[in-house]
C-alpha cells in the first residue's frame, strides 16, 4: 500500500467523526438560536390573551403608540385579530398596511390554541410569530419581531463551526503523516 493510500485510510474514519460532531453542533445549536428567538414573543402573546380574557381591551391591550414598519424595525409587535381575520388593534404595518397574516393561520391557532412559526411576507422581511388564541376564542393574539439577529447569529454559527471543522481536519491529517512517519519500517538495502 503507498504512503499516501495509509495516510488517509488513518485519516479517513476519524475524519468521518469530526464531521459528523461539527454538523451535530451547528444542528443543535442553530436550532436552540431559533427556538429561543420566540421565547419574548410567547411571553407577550400569553400575557395579552389573559388580559383580554379578563375583559381588557384589545385595543388597550394592543397599545396605542405608532405603528411599527416590520421591514424597518427589529422591536417586538403585537395584532389582535379577529376570528375572521380582521385587524382588532395592532402596532405593526407592512409597507405602510395592518399586518394580514393568512386566513388559515388565524383557523389554525382558533382550533389548536397556539402556533409558532417563521414567516416571510417578502424578501427581506423574516420574523418569529407566535399566535395565541384567547379561553372563548374570540380573538387571536399574535406576536412577532425579526429574525434578522438570530440570523446574523447563526451565520456567524456556521463560520465557526467550518473553521473549526477545517482546522480539525488539517490537525488530524497532521498528526496521521507524522504517524505514518514514526511507524514506517526503515528501508534494507
Amino acid at each position: 500500500m503507498s504512503k499516501y493510500a495509509t495516510v488517509f485510510k488513518a485519516w479517513f474514519g476519524y475524519a468521518a467523526i469530526i464531521t459528523l460532531a461539527c454538523g451535530i453542533i451547528y444542528i443543535t445549536v442553530q436550532q436552540d438560536f431559533r427556538l429561543s428567538a420566540n421565547d419574548p414573543q410567547i411571553q407577550m402573546a400569553q400575557d395579552a390573551a389573559i388580559a383580554i380574557d379578563k375583559g381588557g381591551d384589545p385595543k388597550v391591550v394592543a397599545g396605542t403608540g405608532m405603528p411599527l414598519e416590520l421591514s424597518q424595525n427589529l422591536s417586538p409587535y403585537l395584532v389582535v385579530y379577529d376570528p375572521a381575520g380582521n385587524v382588532v388593534a395592532g402596532s405593526a404595518t407592512l409597507n405602510g398596511k395592518a399586518l394580514k397574516i393568512p386566513q388559515g393561520v388565524i383557523d389554525y391557532i382558533r382550533k389548536n390554541g397556539r402556533d409558532a412559526a417563521s414567516w416571510q411576507p417578502e424578501p427581506g422581511v423574516r420574523q418569529a410569530m407566535v399566535g395565541v388564541s384567547t379561553a372563548k376564542k374570540n380573538y387571536i393574539v399574535v406576536v412577532g419581531r425579526s429574525l434578522g439577529p438570530t440570523e446574523e447569529r447563526i451565520d456567524r454559527l456556521g463560520e465557526q463551526v467550518a473553521f473549526g471543522w477545517v482546522m480539525s481536519l488539517i490537525g488530524l491529517l497532521v498528526v496521521a503523516f507524522l504517524q505514518d512517519m514514526m511507524t514506517r519500517k526503515p528501508a534494507t538495502a
